[in-house]
């Protein structure tokens, strides 16, 4: 029984991956390098020409190896939403020796493999647009492992979160808009926590709710230190309650407008 599960488990996941990297791959890389290099261009060379600090290119590049997981789940959330809606061969998945919970554990691994490759292939295209601005050599390796990896988890169930919310197709853009674009917007992408702070505590500690901030702080306290940035392991902890509370949420939530029968 077990051997049976986890073998459809493995193939389900075989077969995803394999469909991505055929399809899409290439398509993905194509629209990450375009738009990481007019980021990295404007902020390292036209922004601090206007006043801007001159290491704004690389908080930014570190923002971006965040946000390029972040966006993949709106992406992976509205292929999800237009299968529901059209071929559904979720249905066909569902029949398979496997519980419906399990399905979705092998969703969320699915998307957080499918944005790991791509974003790592971003770094040496960030290194070349920065140049000696950015040096790998003061990156701590064991920080960036476990940051790049619970990053990618959480934009993961976060994905499984906004299409449990999502009633179809044409009201996809509500919650990109009211619920995707403040979360990066104010996710310290463009500035740090401390930074918010010393505009309005108030405000501040507010923003500890968005679970993006916790992702970049520690994205860049592994490249540059801990000075100026919330703790390490802190926003390590806090992306995996946020992580278990949207995947268990958005997995409820599925199964039940899915009406899966199965455990």
């Amino acid at each position: 029984m077990y051997l049976t599960t986890f073998s459809t488990f493995f193939c389900m996941l075989k077969t995803d991956l394999y469909k991505y990297y055929k399809k899409t791959f290439v398509d993905d890389i194509i629209n990450k390098t375009t738009w990481i290099s007019c980021v990295l261009i404007i902020s390292t060379y036209i922004w601090p020409k206007v006043g801007m600090s001159e290491g704004f290119g690389v908080f930014m590049a570190l923002g971006t190896l965040v946000s390029c997981s972040f966006w993949d789940s709106w992406g992976v959330s509205a292929q999800f939403v237009s299968d529901l809606e059209g071929s559904r061969e979720i249905d066909y998945y569902l029949t398979l020796p496997i519980s419906s919970r399990l399905f979705f554990i092998k969703q969320i691994v699915f998307y957080s493999l499918r944005s790991m490759v791509p974003t790592v292939l971003m770094m040496p295209l960030c290194k070349l647009i920065l140049g000696h601005r950015l040096d790998f050599g003061q990156v701590h390796v064991g920080q960036f492992a476990v940051i790049f990896v619970m990053t990618n988890i959480f934009c993961a169930t976060l994905s499984l979160l906004m299409t449990s919310l999502v009633k179809n197709m044409s009201s996809i853009d509500n919650v990109s808009i009211r619920f995707l674009f403040p979360m990066w917007f104010f996710g310290g992408s463009q500035f740090s926590w401390m930074t918010f702070y010393a505009v309005s505590p108030c405000f501040a500690y507010f923003n500890l709710c968005n679970p993006l901030l916790y992702a970049m702080e520690a994205m860049h306290v592994a490249f540059l230190g801990q000075s100026g940035y919330l703790p390490f392991w802190f926003c390590i902890l806090m992306l995996v309650l946020f992580s278990l509370v949207f995947g268990l949420i958005g997995t409820r939530r599925l199964v039940r407008h899915l009406d899966c029968v199965k455990n």
